[in-house]
């Protein structure tokens, strides 16, 4: 049996969310979507039983937070991170060709979900071990060790089976999507709207509360407009909210522009059509991939620091070496003053890596001129004036999707990083990730709503 096939049976053999048996209404997916939703709140809001919120391990890892939608010291302490990362994994050895599997075809599509699963729940029980023995390694308390262990598993378990129930047909999207999106959203509202005292300053965390404070008081309101203190570093600012607000709508007029690929199909009579390719090719999945990849070096160096000093500096030299140290980031037009070689040297790293993971990416998920050209000539649709050949559509698709995902990974890495240092409310790579969800979300309602209204379109679509 191959590492693959054990991935599958465990994941076979784990609790699991049935489909629907009927599709449920747009009313009733909205519904569980809300409730899945509510399940993950009420739960990144409980502590963990046995760490106390003064355990030196929670610090606030932001990357960590925004990508894997979790919260720090809580029940959703790993968040979605699991499954992202098997998630992340799996895709790449099959795009890759280390594990043969056609993605089309039914019975490896439920191989790969399974697999996808089992080892998803792998990185639960390591994850939680590893963080169950650091919070609680000062108390030297096997039993509290386990207990901390097990709330971890179990929570983690809970939130893969969310995201299991919306992706089966229960809600809409997917859960992992809907958690960033709540996480993200909820970071900007507390940036803006937050009224909790910073730590040892007499200053409201969010930018309306603390222009509030300031009018009141007296004081000068030129402080806000650039927040240039030492003490609050991360204080949102004027700059960062208007730098918010223009980048939102930024990213959601890009979303918007497709290049159109005229087609046509005898199925159709001859009817000319068009395909449409998104400028944002690759979508954030490269800002995503490095986000990622970056948080994932910064949690694991945190774990082995834990465990062992030696272990934790060896990756943390090598989270550094690759990815820039996160504190040194700048993440206001202050610090960016302050040091702009480090700016520089940081832009250069994550748009250098965006293009690298976009391009791969694009042969990884079978974006790839040859994968797409098959699709379309399987699906009966040629291009006018030329051969219906997969080698010729290749070669004319080519001319798009290459320079489109060289483009689209160019712009959402410079996106991220000017975000990153205007001080955006949420982050720049959380900014990203939640417009272009909020987008597909606003599609996805578009089309579900049509479908109700209309449903000889079922018959038409064969849902």
């Amino acid at each position: 049996m191959g590492f693959v096939d054990f991935l599958e049976k465990l994941g076979e053999y784990l609790p699991a969310v049935t489909k629907p048996k009927q599709k449920p209404s747009l009313s009733q997916k909205l519904m569980w979507s809300f409730i899945a939703l509510i399940v993950y709140l009420v739960m990144s809001s409980i502590p963990l039983y046995g760490v106390s919120s003064t355990n030196s391990f929670l610090s606030n890892f932001l990357a960590e937070q925004i990508i894997f939608a979790s919260s720090q010291g809580t029940l959703a302490q790993l968040g979605i991170g699991p499954i992202i990362t098997s998630g992340l994994i799996m895709q790449i050895l099959v795009g890759s060709k280390l594990i043969e599997m056609d993605l089309a075809n039914e019975e490896d599509q439920i191989k790969f979900t399974e697999a996808e699963k089992g080892l998803a729940f792998i990185f639960i029980i390591v994850e939680s071990a590893l963080f169950g023995y650091v919070f609680t390694k000062a108390t030297s308390s096997l039993l509290l060790a386990a207990i901390v262990t097990a709330q971890l598993i179990v929570a983690t378990y809970i939130i893969l089976l969310l995201d299991e129930m919306i992706q089966k047909g229960w809600g809409l999207g997917s859960g992992i999507s809907l958690f960033i999106l709540a996480g993200v959203t909820k970071i900007m509202f507390w940036d803006m709207f937050g009224i909790a005292n910073v730590q040892n300053q007499d200053l409201p965390v969010g930018f309306f509360p603390t222009l509030v404070s300031y009018i009141v008081s007296g004081k000068n309101l030129l402080n806000l407009i650039v927040n240039t203190s030492t003490k609050t570093p991360f204080q949102p600012d004027l700059v960062g909210l208007i730098s918010t607000i223009a980048l939102i709508l930024l990213i959601i007029y890009l979303t918007n522009i497709n290049v159109q690929i005229p087609v046509t199909s005898p199925r159709l009579r001859g009817i000319r059509s068009t395909i449409p390719l998104n400028f944002l090719y690759v979508s954030s999945i490269p800002v995503i991939f490095v986000s990622v990849l970056g948080a994932d070096f910064e949690l694991f160096a945190s774990i082995a620091s834990g465990v062992s000093s030696a272990a934790g500096t060896i990756l943390g030299d090598i989270a550094n070496a690759f990815f820039f140290p996160p504190s040194n980031i700048p993440h206001s037009v202050y610090a960016l003053v302050l040091d702009p070689v480090g700016a520089v040297i940081y832009a250069a790293v994550f748009i250098v890596l965006s293009i690298v993971f976009g391009i791969l990416w694009i042969d990884v998920a079978g974006l790839d001129p040859a994968t797409q050209a098959q699709q379309m000539v399987e699906a009966g649709v040629e291009i006018p004036g030329m051969r219906n050949n997969p080698k010729v559509i290749e070669s004319i698709l080519a001319k798009y999707i290459y320079p489109l995902g060289f483009y689209s990974s160019l712009i959402v890495g410079v996106i991220a990083v000017l975000a990153t240092f205007l001080g955006v409310y949420g982050t720049g790579v959380g900014l990203l990730l939640a417009v272009t969800i909020a987008v597909q979300y606003y599609n996805l309602l578009a089309y579900e709503r049509t479908l109700e209204m209309y449903p000889l379109l079922k018959r038409i679509i064969g849902e």
